[in-house]
């Protein structure tokens, strides 16, 4: 089990690289700048927040996915609520009480949530 779960938290850190490029393209694409600038921004952005999402997965998401799974109860929708959660609690506490910034790390955490998720049935 524990292998499976470094792998799976590994890959849930992969959240703000997507997010990053993701976001980066899209501004790029829509603001009048060089893309790669933009591109480049957001991308090192999302990255500098990525504290955000592991603070999220160590207090929040792993420990209840373990104590669903020790009770064989565990419902996905509740550990992406997890993930949201603690994406939301840590980003309030840490980096943005509002506005973007809030939104972004939240969703990330929560997408953190759902690679998590993923990758625990993948490489089952």
């Amino acid at each position: 089990m524990k292998p499976l779960l470094i792998k799976s938290i590994g890959m849930s850190l992969l959240s703000p690289i997507i997010i990053g490029s993701v976001l980066g393209l899209y501004y790029g694409v829509l603001l009048e700048q060089p893309i790669w600038s933009v591109f480049v921004g957001l991308l090192m952005s999302a990255i500098a927040n990525a504290h955000i999402v592991g603070l999220a997965m160590a207090a929040f998401v792993v420990p209840g996915y373990l104590l669903m799974h020790k009770y064989n109860k565990v419902q996905y929708s509740a550990v992406l609520t997890l993930g949201m959660l603690g994406g939301a609690v840590f980003s309030y506490l840490l980096t943005a009480s509002s506005g973007g910034g809030f939104v972004v790390n939240t969703i990330m955490a929560a997408l953190a949530a759902g690679l998590f998720l993923f990758s625990l049935r993948r490489f089952a």
